[in-house]
């Protein structure tokens, strides 16, 4: 390929990074690299403990303009609307089209929000995705653990690893102002963590119960109006604001590229990460579906795939073999809990305690660390 080749990432992911940090390895084989993200890169790993204060939101997040710039690329602050694959361009939210001649995204995904009459036009819900709304959810519940005014009541809807955190951490942000707030989780499945090991989801739904979170298994949220969810059963909790952790599905953009795709698993791609009826684009993260090998919606799978990518673009300016990607069947996952404990999942395995947690501030402080100016 000559040296006209451009190369546009798209998405400011944990996989784009690592492109973005070594973008010197296109370039000097031949190709021009654009990032185009629409702000930072906030990281997943340390979200929960940013909303409960553990963090501050210039601890989560990157600028992704550094990391490109300092490697010999450039960086739009803009968002994709629509892409033209037959004339190979991307139409811009703001700017004027971008030409590609090889495109990567790394979209992220979005909350798979369940169907509660009402809730589309209330005031109040926190997608936990992306993951600013979390920072702002602090901003605002902090500013109310200053006041002397009654606090505001809280519901996490999801019982999954990533609702049982938010839940733990907002805990956690109204422990360091001495007050508590009234939180309840709320999920359809019969038990907290409901692919962990049944002792895993035992011990951590008694250490949040006796926290003071309330913890309602087995039920859905029907309606929400005037600061009340209604359940399937009945029930009526008090929240006057909502944390949605129901699940992570694929952008809504996927699904406009006429490439097949999945409407909740993303864009397929082989396992060179490339769409398979179309190798000048390229798919990773949580917005790409491997059809062969399905994989979680979880940052390590990206942080994994990234050095792959990198390596299948070069190959593919220099017409040398690709690489294949194949995610691992057991992987770390660690969950912060806010009071100074995680609880480690490792397969069947799992363990909790003081040393789990400081394993996760080492590896979520070594990754960040890497991509720092």
């Amino acid at each position: 390929m000559t040296e006209t080749t451009h190369i546009v990432l798209v998405g400011a992911g944990h996989a784009h990074l690592h492109v973005a940090a070594n973008a010197g390895q296109l370039i000097d084989a031949g190709a021009g690299v654009t990032l185009l993200s629409p702000g930072n890169f906030w990281y997943s790993g340390m979200a929960s403990g940013m909303l409960g204060g553990e963090y501050s939101d210039d601890d989560d997040r990157l600028d992704p303009a550094a990391l490109i710039t300092q490697a010999g690329g450039r960086f739009i602050a803009d968002r994709v609307i629509a892409i033209d694959r037959e004339q190979r361009l991307l139409h811009l939210a703001k700017g004027d089209p971008l030409p590609f001649d090889l495109l990567s995204l790394n979209l992220g995904s979005r909350v798979d929000a369940p169907s509660i009459s009402g809730i589309e036009d209330a005031k109040g819900v926190w997608p936990a995705k992306p993951i600013d709304n979390l920072y702002q959810l602090r901003e605002l519940l902090e500013s109310a653990l200053g006041d002397s005014a009654p606090l505001p009541r809280l519901a996490v809807i999801g019982g999954g690893p990533t609702g049982a955190e938010l839940a733990a951490n907002l805990l956690a942000l109204s422990e360091r102002y001495g007050r508590k707030f009234d939180i309840s989780l709320i999920s359809a499945s019969k038990r907290l963590l409901e692919h962990a090991p049944r002792s895993a989801s035992a011990w951590l739904a008694k250490r949040l119960r006796r926290r003071g979170l309330r913890i309602e298994m087995a039920a859905s949220a029907v309606t929400y109006r005037q600061g009340m969810l209604t359940l399937d059963d009945g029930m009526q909790l008090p929240a006057d604001h909502i944390v949605m952790a129901t699940g992570l599905v694929a952008p809504l953009l996927i699904s406009e590229l006429d490439l097949e795709h999945h409407p909740h698993h993303g864009l397929a791609v082989t396992s060179a990460l490339h769409t398979p009826y179309d190798d000048r684009i390229f798919a990773v993260g949580d917005c790409a579906w491997l059809k062969d090998s399905p994989y979680p919606k979880l940052g390590v799978f990206g942080v994994r795939q990234a050095p792959i990518l990198l390596h299948n673009l070069v190959a593919h300016l220099k017409n040398t073999p690709f690489e294949a990607f194949q995610p691992q069947r057991r992987y770390l996952s660690i969950l912060n809990l806010g009071d100074g404990r995680g609880m480690a999942l490792w397969g069947r395995l799992w363990w909790a305690g003081r040393l789990a947690m400081r394993t996760k501030r080492r590896l979520d402080h070594d990754f960040m660390q890497q991509y720092r100016p």
